[in-house]
This record gives structure tokens, C-alpha cells and sequence, in this order.
């Protein structure tokens, strides 16, 4: 799954990172690409070549970047890399890592290298499935200015590149909604999404300024701040392939432990949702932030000391106009995703 569901929080704006392979004088001079898409890779030697495939097969009219980030992989990733350069197309670039930049770094130096009105996001380890998945994703958000970001559904994969029947928890209708994200359902899997670029990055400075946790999910994150953007498009047609490996290797899956430092940046998460809502959000995205906070630190009250207790989260929410919606809010969600799970659809807890 490599770094998949990680945080990775990017400027739109900023200077090379260290330890960079600068880019050719020529760059300038290149066709302005309309999208851009960005994969990091770490310990992808065995994957990397299907994922790099699937995308020279993309058919597009419109100029488009793929900017490929190694980091210094401790396996043959970069091997690899160097024996496929010659048979990818010139919109392809590769670079090299000079020092491992961790996956936060990675990735935020491939965001500051787009250039494109479309940021797209792929993984090392993930594939596309569609040669036109690009091109009609930007098709609608030429068309569609109120939408800011599109989804495909995906098909979950195992390290064979085989159907390991798993469905990933997408949303099932055509538009993505504060309902579907309090009760944690994503819009779409990371490798799936084309988003506005700009608007993306001011607003996750606008979230890192407010933010009051150390690391969480940033796939939760960008949902929540798409939907507060405007629109977000759920295709409902598995156009990517989502490769999910736990037993091994450095992903969030794999390594993710729920201890005091996860049940902290859990409820600092929620917070943090919080204080953006009422600062650039509506009235549902305030009351969606709200009970999604109260929820983790009902959840977590339990096991934490002050100031996160259980007794101190229900004085903080009797002191809400609309307290008895945020004090059912655990309820609420484990009710709802209980009947889903009886209906058989996929849930992430």
C-alpha cells in the first residue's frame, strides 16, 4: 500500500527540497500540462512498471505531466525505474532521490513541482484500469466549475495483482456528502481522484494554520476539505486498481497502532475539523465537524488523561446548543454502519 492514506501536507508555493535532482532549464519552455499527476514511490520495485504502464496508456487530447518521485528505496525500485525510462513518453519525468525525504517529504516536493489546473494523485503500488479515466475526469471538471474534485470507484488488489475480495469503502452515489463522511466512507481511494489544484493547496494551508495533532489520515483530511470546497464526483465505475498488502512493508495498514499518540491525534483531528468548519465552512460542514469530534473523544475519553477525559468532553457538549445530537453522534454511527455492514456494504472503522 506503500504510503497510501498518510498525511502529506503541501505548499503551493515553496523552494526545492534538499537533496533534489534540479530540474532542466528547458522545463520553462515546455507546453503548460492541464494535469499533473504525482507518484511517490518507496519499495515499489515489484509494482512500479504496471503502474507506470497504465498511465502511458492514458488517451488524452490535452498536455498532461507525470512527475515520478524514488526515494531512495532500499529495494529495486530504482532499478527498475532507470530500465523502464526509455519506453515512457516525454511527458514522463523521473526523479531521483539524492536522500531519503520521508514520505511527507516525497510527496510535498511532487506537489510543488505540478504545474497543471489538475493535481492527480497515483501510488507506486496502484494502477489505472481505463485508458480514457483522465481525460473524462477532466472533461467534467472543465464543464462542471462547482465541482472541485472527481473519484472512481476502484478494484482491491493483492500483491499478485489479483482480486483479493475486498471492496474498498467509496461512496455509492454519483455525488459525495457530509453524511457519507461522518460515517467514514471516502469518496473515492487516493490512486482515483483529479482535483483542482489551487484551490486544493490554499485550502490545506488554510487547515495546516488551524491544525492541532501530529499525524492522521490525510485522505480524511483532503475529503472533508474537498466537500468544503464545493461538489465532489463519485464515478461509480472501478477505473483504478487499489493494491492493499498488511502483512508487510511500510503502509498505514501495516503499521498503524491504536495507542494514547493515535487516540490524541484522533480527537486533535476532530478538533481541528472544528476550527476550520467555523472558520471556512457552512453550517453543515460545522455541525458534520462537530460530531465528529465529539464522537472520537467519546471514543477515546475512556483512556486519556485531562483535558480529554470522557467527563470533560460531556461538560464541553451540554454546553452546545444542539447537545443532544453531538451526545448520539457514537451511537448514530455505530447503528448506521451496523445496518450497512448487514446490507453488505463495505465499511471503515
Amino acid at each position: 500500500m506503500g504510503e497510501k492514506d498518510q498525511e502529506v501536507e503541501a505548499a503551493s508555493t515553496g523552494g526545492q527540497a534538499s537533496g533534489v535532482v534540479a530540474e532542466p532549464a528547458s522545463a520553462a519552455r515546455e507546453l503548460e500540462p492541464l494535469a499533473s499527476v504525482c507518484i511517490p514511490v518507496y519499495n515499489h520495485g515489484r509494482y512500479i512498471a504496471q503502474c507506470l504502464r497504465s498511465l502511458a496508456a492514458q488517451k488524452c487530447d490535452f498536455p498532461w505531466e507525470v512527475i515520478v518521485g524514488e526515494d531512495c528505496s532500499p529495494d529495486d525500485s530504482r532499478q527498475v525505474l532507470e530500465g523502464l525510462e526509455p519506453e515512457l513518453p516525454p511527458n514522463f519525468k523521473i526523479i531521483y532521490r539524492e536522500h531519503n525525504l520521508g514520505a511527507v517529504g516525497n510527496g510535498e516536493d511532487l506537489w510543488r513541482r505540478a504545474r497543471g489546473k489538475y493535481l492527480v494523485s497515483c501510488e507506486g503500488d496502484d494502477y489505472w484500469l481505463y485508458d480514457r479515466k483522465l481525460q473524462t475526469q477532466v472533461d467534467f471538471l472543465e464543464a462542471h466549475p462547482d465541482y472541485t474534485a472527481s473519484f472512481t470507484q476502484s478494484v482491491v488488489v493483492d500483491q499478485d495483482s489479483k482480486p483479493n475480495g475486498e471492496r474498498y469503502p467509496s461512496c455509492p452515489e454519483p455525488e459525495y456528502s457530509y453524511r457519507e463522511f461522518f460515517y467514514s466512507c471516502m469518496p473515492g481511494q487516493t490512486s482515483s481522484y483529479v482535483c483542482r489544484r489551487e484551490e486544493f493547496f490554499r485550502a490545506l494551508a488554510d487547515f495546516k494554520a488551524l491544525k492541532e495533532y501530529d499525524f492522521y489520515m490525510g485522505d480524511r483530511r483532503n475529503a472533508f476539505l474537498w466537500l468544503t470546497l464545493g461538489r465532489v464526483q463519485c464515478i461509480q465505475e472501478p477505473w483504478c486498481a487499489y493494491r492493499h498488502v498488511v502483512s508487510q512493508g511500510s503502509s498505514y495498514s501495516a503499521n498503524v497502532k491504536f495507542d494514547e499518540k493515535y487516540a490524541r491525534n484522533e480527537v486533535g483531528f476532530g478538533k481541528s475539523l472544528v476550527k476550520y468548519a467555523l472558520e471556512y465552512g457552512d453550517q453543515e460542514a460545522i455541525e458534520t465537524a462537530k460530531r465528529t469530534y465529539y464522537r472520537f473523544w467519546l471514543k477515546w475519553g475512556g483512556r486519556l488523561p485531562s483535558p480529554y477525559t470522557r467527563r470533560e468532553c460531556l461538560r464541553a457538549i451540554m454546553r452546545e446548543r444542539r447537545w443532544p445530537s453531538y451526545l448520539l453522534a457514537p451511537l448514530q454511527w455505530y447503528w448506521v454502519l451496523g445496518f450497512r455492514v448487514l446490507r453488505g456494504r463495505p465499511v471503515d472503522l
